[in-house]
């Protein structure tokens, strides 16, 4: 057993009578322009009031549905069996309307979807609205309140007259209590009353105006369209259910007072023909509103996705910066370390060179001075072995000449003195002494000069491209040429041999490539490895001129 507090007995039960009294004073004023029976009447609010109030508060307060009918339909004269029959089929209207549109069609009170509207006309104003005319017809037939002749005429007149109930009054309560005003500055405001005094005295003009209302005349009508499209564009839901209200309220009076395109011999026939237009400007203002609704809601969605689409953008563009700048940072660390490498290695070459030179050099030059002194002495005393001894004396000054000149290469000496030119010339000298090869050294006379440190590194690349032409080319000749290409300066080591791909130079040389294109990274250049005119290789270093030395 289901216990309900006493707050909400006491909540239910003032809801229930609120229903009820906006039912009974909502059916007196339908029941004023009763057509049929005393009970059959083409102006129903309640069926609107009643479909909202279980829409919003629940089927718990259907009771007050069947209350307040039974007593507006009493209060006209209608038998109490009669009358409780009606209210019943009233209240099973409702109950009908409710059950459909939340489990059939998930129906949202908002109507701000095409597809809610579309329920809302076919369950809640067709379906369920023939259930109380079927019920509340057959009452008064059975009762012998009305003809079985007329039977029909009633129930279609009842039916439409809660078909306008439900089209009419219910979508304005509805947007009252789901929407806030859609008037947020003055300028609103004056359109707001501009279009209420618009919509009244053009539906004055058309349906009230004794002198311009023509009777039969339909077209007429049409003229208030443009206001609902009006209303539905600048005031969406709550502005679009007010005016077609203003419109069937204006309409209504000028119908039963004889005025208007609808106004015809019979009272009957005239509200009649209200009814269907006054279901079909709602319908109109409904369906026009949803699709408004429906075209901003995807525009807000498409808004939002841009600024969601830009904000991830923004966060990737980010990341990719942050990435980006790591990776900088790491390629600077990695070329301060190779740098370091670089210096080193060249550190250690210097320290050999001067080994040989001060150590090797020295002692070489010594033995040399003893075997000059021993040879000295042979030939003094004619002794056989002096020529053997002369030979000694000149291999030994051409192993101290070679130690010097790998020395100068190891340590170039001559970048202190004479700089990068003369460090090349020297190079080129080794070369065809050690080597015999023909290297010619061709330095335009244009090119700017580098600092030491750039220098070293244009000395040792070229050394490595050379040294990598005499154990791979098997040339004849080797050209070092440094020459100036517009804003550009190129170091280029070339020969006439077989030609060394970069792959294999790469896997020849350990460093190698890589060597070399640090070295001209260094330089802010680039590194080409190319097959020349000749058929054998060209090593070329392009580097930048140095700003501060540009003409």
């Amino acid at each position: 057993m289901v216990i309900i507090p006493r707050s909400s007995r006491l909540s239910l039960f003032v809801n229930t009578g609120l229903v009820a009294l906006a039912y009974f004073a909502g059916a007196k004023l339908g029941l004023a322009y009763a057509v049929v029976g005393g009970a059959v009447s083409l102006v129903w609010p309640s069926s609107g009031i009643a479909l909202v109030a279980l829409l919003v508060m629940g089927f718990a307060v259907a009771p007050g549905i069947v209350i307040g009918s039974v007593l507006a339909n009493m209060s006209v004269g209608v038998p109490l069996p009669v009358a409780a029959v009606i209210g019943l089929g009233a209240t099973a209207a409702a109950l009908t309307a409710s059950l459909l549109l939340k489990r059939v069609a998930r129906f949202q009170i908002t109507l701000d979807r095409i597809r809610d509207v579309i329920a809302f006309i076919i369950l809640a104003a067709t379906v369920s609205t023939a259930v109380s005319a079927l019920i509340g017809a057959s009452a008064l037939v059975g009762a012998g309140l009305v003809p079985v002749t007329t039977y029909g005429a009633a129930f279609l007149e009842w039916w439409l007259g809660d078909m306008m109930g439900v089209l009419v009054v219910a979508p304005p309560l509805l947007s009252l209590l789901t929407y806030p005003s859609p008037i947020r500055s003055a300028r609103q405001t004056v359109e707001a009353c501009g279009l209420a005094v618009a919509i009244f005295v053009v539906s004055y003009l058309i349906f009230g105006a004794p002198e311009l209302a023509g009777h039969g005349y339909y077209p007429a009508a049409l003229a208030i369209f443009p206001f609902t499209i009006w209303a539905a564009l600048r005031f969406d839901h709550l502005g679009t259910t007010l005016s077609t209200l203003l419109v069937s309220i204006v309409a209504i009076w000028g119908t039963t007072n004889g005025t208007g395109p609808f106004a015809a011999e019979s009272p009957v026939d005239s509200l009649v023909r209200w009814c269907a237009f006054a279901n079909v400007v709602a319908v109109t203002g409904l369906l026009l509103v949803a699709a408004h609704a429906q075209e901003k809601r995807i525009h807000s969605l498409l808004l939002a996705s841009h600024v969601e689409l830009e904000r991830r953008v923004q966060e990737r563009t980010q990341d990719l910066e942050r990435a980006n700048n790591e990776l900088k940072q790491e390629m600077a660390r990695r070329r301060l370390l190779e740098a370091e490498l670089i210096r080193i290695g060249d550190q250690q070459q210097r320290l050999i060179g001067r080994e040989l030179h001060d150590g090797l050099g020295q002692h070489l030059t010594s033995l040399g001075f003893y075997c000059t002194t021993l040879n000295q002495a042979l030939q003094k005393h004619s002794h056989p072995a002096a020529a053997e001894s002369a030979t000694i004396v000149e291999l030994v000054k051409q192993a101290s000449l070679m130690t010097r000149k790998i020395a100068h290469g190891l340590d170039p000496v001559a970048m202190e003195s004479g700089g990068l030119a003369v460090a090349l010339q020297g190079l080129a000298q080794t070369t065809r002494s050690l080597n015999g090869i023909d290297c010619a050294l061709r330095i335009e006379s244009d090119v700017d000069v580098l600092d030491p440190p750039m220098q070293i590194n244009l000395y040792r690349a070229a050394q490595e491209a050379v040294n990598n032409a005499l154990k791979y080319s098997h040339g004849r000749h080797i050209w070092i040429d440094l020459e100036r290409e517009g804003g550009m300066q190129r170091l280029s080591i070339s020969d006439d041999g077989v030609g060394v791909d970069p792959e294999q130079m790469e896997r020849a040389s350990g460093l190698g490539l890589h060597n070399l294109r640090h070295r001209a990274s260094l330089l802010g250049g680039s590194c080409t490895v190319t097959r020349n005119a000749l058929g054998g290789t060209t090593v070329a270093i392009s580097y930048p001129i140095p700003e501060s030395r540009e003409p």
